[in-house]
């Protein structure tokens, strides 16, 4: 039996374009009266504003609009140098409607790399708030500043994480490593404390492409969610709550016969997700996530698919000596041979990778080889799928490939590891010195979704970090992000967790912070965090953000 992140955590005791941008088709659409989130206007801009995917010269630019009747509607955008929006870059206008649930993505050319623009929406008079946002490096980037966030399930609480970095301005960009909306019903996985104020829309479990847009609808009308969209682009990808728990290529383990065909309920929820997040399609295919950013010299990001291009059904506890067949795949053969080449013609200082499931060894129970050489409690990570790790490690040590930084979510903590091909072999790996690690990995905390409680957490990552050589740094209990600083000598995590997500706050706090060394493919524990970093432009003025509750 697969272990999920929600049954690990319940049984803790174990250890310039001017064409907007369209999703695939589907013969399915949604009206306005059809939104119970709908305000009567001729239109709003009641979802915000986001950009993404930002590169040397372009971004995207999103946002959706609430028009009064079901008809298209001529939406007209700008780019600018100034947050004043008096020096004109770029603009155009573009026509959405139903079939694409009104919203609208442009994709904007002809920009400066390394720099930063203002940009707004209108529908004749109505003027969506302005936004702000970075293009990547060409050249020369000295530095890379990325918040890395995931897990937000909002119905357990107040996207406080948002927030608080949406008053940040010391960051390039907002990493999403998943699980942006969860598909549950009311009920189903929430905080029934705050079931009133966070309570879910549609309250049944999402299946339809209806009910996925509504989903989407309601978290981007979260005025923190939209805070941080609004400053910053975001990179993002999928995990399987954008589908069902525990999606595979071919199902999920939320995923049923009453539920419908599961092709036509993961092909709703792309749809969904490619209409309502700030993401660039992809010409190799157009319902892949998995692609690659480059800033400068610096840094090669690839953002993988771990979870939906071509993952093989997660093995069972009584049958996981398949996760060692080498027939068997986490990414898909495909997507393994684009991350190999990616990895072996980078000529950045810095590979580093967005995914989101753990790639560590996760403190195994040791066997015979003829047992099967070890059981996992966690076949829903890369421990599930051998295979695929070592042929990854073998094909990063075969050709030399230093500075490999893997970027995590999904597990709802914060882990820091050095990167082995057997850690628990000491003639392979040395858990004092870091010597035979061939990268590292970060986990960020999730932004709401549940962890442990205090004392069963601290046990548990205690119990997990003495019998583990390669784990460093674990924490099960807390919520938050880290933020990842990057230079040519070393790239360095600082982790910060906020004190609540029942009530709105700020409050926050740093936890702890590691880094990796130029060349040097392990972790150290960092004197304290990067400080003293800003940008120069200033922020979009935002709307007055909620008052903290008591």
């Amino acid at each position: 039996m697969t272990v999920s992140r929600r049954k690990f955590f319940q049984q803790a005791g174990l250890l310039g374009a001017t064409a907007a941008v369209a999703g695939p088709a589907i013969a399915m659409t949604s009206k306005p009266g059809d939104d119970p989130l709908a305000d009567r206007e001729l239109a709003n801009f009641a979802h915000g504003v986001a950009s993404g995917d930002p590169l040397a010269n372009q971004v995207i630019l999103w946002t959706r609009i609430t028009p009064e009747v079901d008809a298209p509607v001529s939406v007209n955008w700008r780019i600018c140098e100034d947050v004043d929006m008096q020096y004109e870059v770029n603009s155009g206008t573009v026509v959405t409607d139903a079939s694409r649930d009104y919203t609208v993505k442009v994709d904007v050319d002809g920009l400066m790399p390394d720099t930063w623009y203002y940009y707004q929406f209108s529908v004749g008079n109505v003027q969506s708030p302005i936004g702000r946002t970075h293009t990547a490096a060409e050249t020369g980037m000295d530095r890379l500043r990325l918040a890395v966030v995931s897990c937000s399930s909002f119905a357990h609480g107040y996207f406080n994480v948002y927030r608080i970095l949406s008053e940040r301005n010391d960051l390039h960009a907002i990493l999403h490593l998943g699980d942006y909306i969860y598909e549950y019903a009311e009920g189903k996985y929430d905080d029934k404390d705050l079931r009133a104020q966070r309570a879910l829309l549609p309250k049944h479990e999402i299946v339809s492409l209806g009910d996925y847009r509504l989903r989407h609808n309601l978290y981007k009308r979260d005025p923190d969610l939209q805070a941080a969209h609004q400053q910053y682009p975001f990179i993002v990808t999928w995990d399987d709550h954008e589908f069902a728990n525990d999606t595979w290529k071919d199902g999920a383990e939320n995923h049923n016969e009453g539920e419908g065909d599961w092709l036509a309920r993961k092909r709703a929820a792309k749809q969904a997700y490619f209409e309502w997040m700030p993401i660039r399609q992809q010409p190799h295919d157009l319902e892949a996530v998995y692609r690659k950013f480059r800033f400068g010299d610096l840094v090669d990001l690839m953002m993988l698919d771990t979870r939906v291009e071509g993952r093989d059904e997660q093995v069972g506890f009584f049958t996981q000596r398949e996760r060692n067949d080498p027939n068997r795949t986490l990414l898909g053969f495909e997507q393994e041979a684009w991350l190999q080449n990616q990895l072996a013609s980078s000529t950045a200082r810095w590979k580093l990778c967005g995914q989101q499931v753990q790639m560590q060894e996760i403190g195994p129970v040791a066997l015979p080889d003829k047992l099967g050489g070890g059981v996992s409690f966690f076949l829903d990570t890369w421990d599930g799928y051998t295979a695929t790790r070592k042929r990854l490690f073998d094909h990063i040590e075969r050709n030399n490939i230093d500075n490999f930084v893997v970027l995590t979510g999904d597990i709802h903590s914060t882990w820091v590891a050095d990167l082995a091909k057997d850690p628990f072999d000491r003639s392979l790996y040395d858990g004092n010195t870091g010597e035979g690690s061939l990268g590292v990995e970060f986990v960020t905390p999730s932004v709401t979704s549940p962890a442990l409680p205090p004392v069963v957490g601290d046990v548990a990552a205690a119990a997990l970090k003495g019998s583990s050589p390669h784990l460093k740094y674990c924490d099960m209990v807390h919520r938050g992000f880290f933020v990842l600083d990057v230079t040519a000598e070393r790239a360095q995590a600082d982790w910060y967790h906020v004190q609540s997500v029942d009530k709105r706050t700020t409050a926050h706090f740093h936890a702890t912070s590691y880094k990796t060394d130029n060349g040097a493919n392990r972790v150290s524990e960092a004197s304290g965090p990067v400080t003293g970093v800003h940008n120069e432009v200033p922020l979009a003025p935002q709307p007055e953000p909620a008052a903290a509750e008591a």
